[in-house]
């Protein structure tokens, strides 16, 4: 009896470890704020977390692209202003007018989480012509 409640507990105590390392995402979104998006997220503690990797795609792209790798710093709540929306990965021009989806992944000791949000609101044809103006010019 003894040697079953001790594995018992050594269960429980593994299981209640496993998660207070766990990494939890609270909130994930990103939102229109003129020719850019703001991309938000919160996570609930970052034990274990190594980095954030942020990726965007667009309606037409086959692949997400790497636009930010954030090393946490403890602040919880980070933020990722993409300025670049109208210009590829690469400097050129996009054509892509969306919508925009964008996946956060989250390095961690214990394995890899991955997160997406889609863009809720549509840019503009005048905010897609600026964006695309100033991209040009960056």
């Amino acid at each position: 009896m003894t040697r079953r409640f001790i594995l018992s507990l050594l269960f429980t105590l593994l299981l209640v470890a496993s998660t207070a390392w766990a990494v939890t995402l609270t909130m994930f979104q990103a939102t229109l704020e003129g020719a850019s998006v703001r991309v938000d997220w919160e996570v609930l503690n970052e034990n274990g977390l190594s980095s954030f990797e942020l990726y965007r795609k667009g309606a037409t792209d086959a692949n997400f692209d790497r636009l930010s790798v954030v090393v946490p710093t403890g602040q919880r709540r980070y933020q990722y202003l993409d300025a670049n929306l109208y210009r590829g990965t690469a400097g050129t021009a996009s054509t892509n007018s969306g919508p925009y989806t964008y996946r956060l992944l989250v390095k961690t000791t214990s394995g890899d989480q991955v997160y997406t949000t889609i863009l809720s609101q549509t840019p503009s044809a005048v905010q897609r012509s600026w964006g695309s103006i100033k991209s040009m010019f960056r």
